[in-house]
């Protein structure tokens, strides 16, 4: 027995939760009871059981219901997806051809507005961010109006030229080496004829140079060579030999920088030339030749002809077909050839338009 009041006090403590626990106990029991017994008197009832099993299958049904709905409407999100990437794939899959020299070189002439003499037409409404009025063809979308193509030329659209170094038809003047007025180095992303002056400042944008010389007999030599050709071999010289050129002292061998282009000829015409519009046309173009060299050599002159060019290298990549609608002269000071190109169309924002900034 206790004897002292700290222990007394200990033991009254003890007693006291010992009364709680047990009135916990009782309570819980009586609740249970108070849910557990008409549950299970219910289920005993055949009638009740009936009614609980018909509740059960109904909600089965509208479960399985439900399951078969989400179902479908996700075969259809994933129909409508597929639908939606195969619709972009084939955007970027017929991204139209660019043509430099049209774009970059010419610019719609302005026609007299309407009761005003000599004053330029109003410029129509800008089609800036608007990706649906970039793509000609387009239902209610207008043609901007620096889309410039040869189909548009053709039709009679009237063209002003930045130079004389390219014409209202959309083609280009390349001149041989010899040429007094015209560049012989290409540039054929950017459509661009170079002189020795401008190619010196940007000789890694030349992919193709157009030479003609009587120094290899008694026939001219007119060939189509690439700047790592030209600058790598030795006797390239030759094909400058002229009225500039009398040694191997020629400006590519000069240059720091040269493109490792390469150039074959086709069998198409022009008007096959004019009907290719996609990328997927001009590739299979390109990838059909098998007859890729460093340099194209002819002893007869080349007009009507169109030729395959492509640069692979890292820091450079292009596609594309030059056809040489003229060849005027020969191997002197007015030899030159009238040239149409159309290169690989990029499209960076995935619209199915070339962006022509990326040229």
């Amino acid at each position: 027995m206790p004897t002292t009041p700290l222990q007394k006090i200990r033991v009254i403590e003890i007693l006291t939760k010992m009364e709680r626990s047990i009135f916990r106990l009782f309570f819980n029991v009586l609740l249970i009871g108070f849910f557990i017994i008409p549950l299970f008197a219910a289920a005993q009832d055949p009638q009740t059981e009936g009614k609980l099993l018909k509740t059960t299958g109904k909600l089965n049904q509208g479960v399985q219901k439900m399951n078969e709905k989400s179902a479908t409407a996700s075969q259809h999100l994933q129909q409508t997806g597929d639908g939606v990437k195969s619709t972009v794939e084939n955007v970027k899959a017929v991204i139209r051809v660019f043509e430099p020299i049209v774009r970059f070189r010419l610019k719609r002439k302005k026609t007299e507005s309407s009761g005003t003499e000599g004053a330029p037409a109003p410029e129509p409404p800008s089609t800036e961010g608007n990706a649906s009025a970039m793509i000609p063809g387009a239902a209610g979308s207008p043609v901007p109006a620096d889309d410039l193509s040869y189909n548009s030329i053709e039709t009679g659209m009237q063209t002003v030229t930045e130079s004389p170094l390219y014409n209202a038809d959309g083609t280009a003047n390349l001149g041989n080496q010899n040429n007094s007025k015209f560049g012989c180095y290409l540039d054929f992303t950017q459509g661009r004829v170079m002189d020795e002056i401008d190619a010196a400042g940007n000789s890694s944008g030349v992919d193709l140079i157009f030479t003609a010389t009587d120094y290899y007999g008694s026939a001219p030599m007119y060939a189509l060579l690439t700047p790592a050709y030209v600058k790598n071999d030795f006797f390239s010289n030759y094909y400058f030999r002229g009225p500039l050129f009398k040694d191997a002292n020629i400006p590519v061998k000069q240059w720091d920088e040269v493109n490792e282009s390469e150039v074959a000829l086709t069998q198409l015409t022009g008007s096959q030339f004019d009907k290719i519009q996609d990328n997927n046309q001009l590739m299979a173009v390109i990838k059909r030749i098998s007859g890729f060299k460093e340099k194209f050599e002819s002893r007869t002159k080349i007009n009507e002809k169109v030729f395959a060019v492509k640069t692979e290298m890292g820091n450079r990549t292009a596609y594309g077909l030059m056809y040489v609608t003229n060849h005027y002269g020969t191997t002197g000071t007015n030899g030159y050839l009238t040239v149409k190109l159309k290169v690989t169309g990029f499209d960076s924002n995935g619209d199915g338009y070339p962006d022509s900034n990326m040229y």
